[in-house]
């Protein structure tokens, strides 16, 4: 018997995902709804699982215009760290057939595979969002000027010596970037309209941010989010009052270490007073003694920043490990309750 589509469609929606593969047996009329979405999301851990699904979608042309989002990783408990060229040379070819493809995400743990990305001519989609836990290279690089609808890009991964420029005109819808310094610095070469710029120090660009932040002024007109990961308190000061003149219109800032002491804490109330667009900010009292662990010590700071700034809707004040959002009512600060408040604060500075 021959089921209507809608009929399909109702019992693909209500089956479980790790039933579809039977479902797929049950009938011809069936087949095809839950291939679709058995195929819409590729993501897992085992890379068994992952070579078999890339298998079939280069054997079986129907498969690959299903996928919209790609997930490639290693199981946390799985030790191996360098995968046969075998799988590589399979998750190239399955890429090629994946036409509608949105979302892909590669973490290579030996980050030296980036090479299925080269072939850009057999590559057939255009990206929305990619994070690639890959070196940047100019594979990398000529992969991401072929993708002139990317909207999202984060990379973890080095940057070598030898790493090309862009060419003109790449990336012209690239608004939200997560990555090293360096990258960074490629993407400014760029006439970019970037809006969220998150930034990941160590010890070996500390010395660079001060460099670094009077470059973004050529995006000082569409970036509205700047979040800095562990931003040395000896910076903090200088940091604050750079991105203060540079880029003033900011709605999003973070994580600037809040010195205890003066007159250090009035110089951050000071670059403050200038940000009359700033809606976030995120600070870091992890090395007060004593930490402002007690509600009405942090509704005090929050106040005390809101007075320079009262443009400020919400604070996060990191204390160690522990993250508290803030929210202001109108009236008073208050604490946002804790459901879903970490995934709140992981994407605050995305939000603006």
């Amino acid at each position: 018997m021959t089921l209507p589509p809608e009929a399909c469609h109702r019992i693909v929606h209500w089956t479980r995902r790790c039933d579809l593969t039977a479902l797929c047996l049950t009938s011809k009329s069936l087949q095809k709804s839950a291939e679709i979405r058995l195929y819409e999301v590729i993501m897992s851990g085992d890379i068994n699982v992952i070579f078999r699904a890339c298998e079939s979608i280069v054997s079986q042309e129907r498969l690959g215009p299903y996928v919209r989002s790609f997930y490639l990783y290693l199981n946390a408990r799985r030790t191996q760290t360098e995968l046969p060229t075998r799988f590589w040379n399979m998750v190239q070819k399955a890429l090629w057939k994946m036409r509608c493809l949105d979302v892909l995400y590669i973490d290579d743990p030996a980050r030296a595979n980036s090479w299925i990305l080269n072939d850009i001519p057999k590559i057939p989609f255009q990206l929305r969002e990619a994070n690639f836990r890959l070196p940047w290279n100019r594979h990398v690089i000529k992969f991401l000027e072929s993708q002139n609808k990317l909207r999202q890009f984060h990379i973890s991964g080095g940057i070598d010596e030898d790493a090309p420029q862009f060419e003109v005109g790449s990336l012209p819808d690239l608004c939200t970037f997560d990555g090293h310094l360096a990258s960074a610095m490629h993407l400014l070469s760029l006439p970019c309209c970037l809006r969220h710029l998150r930034i990941p120090l160590d010890r070996s660009t500390n010395k660079q941010l001060l460099d670094f932040i009077p470059k973004l002024s050529t995006l000082s007109r569409t970036l509205r989010s700047l979040n800095i990961i562990h931003i040395p308190e000896e910076l903090s000061v200088e940091a604050i009052k750079l991105i203060s003149f540079v880029c003033p219109d900011l709605h999003y800032v973070g994580i600037i270490p809040l010195p205890m002491t003066f007159p250090h804490r009035s110089m951050i109330h000071d670059a403050l007073l200038a940000m009359h667009n700033l809606r976030d900010l995120e600070i870091d009292v992890s090395r007060w003694s004593p930490l402002p662990n007690t509600g009405s010590l942090q509704r005090m700071l929050a106040t005390e920043l809101h007075t320079y700034c009262p443009s400020i809707e919400h604070i996060v004040l990191r204390t160690g490990s522990n993250r508290t959002l803030w929210y202001f009512d109108g009236n008073e600060w208050n604490i946002r309750s804790e459901n879903g408040q970490h995934l709140l604060v992981d994407g605050l500075w995305k939000n603006r």
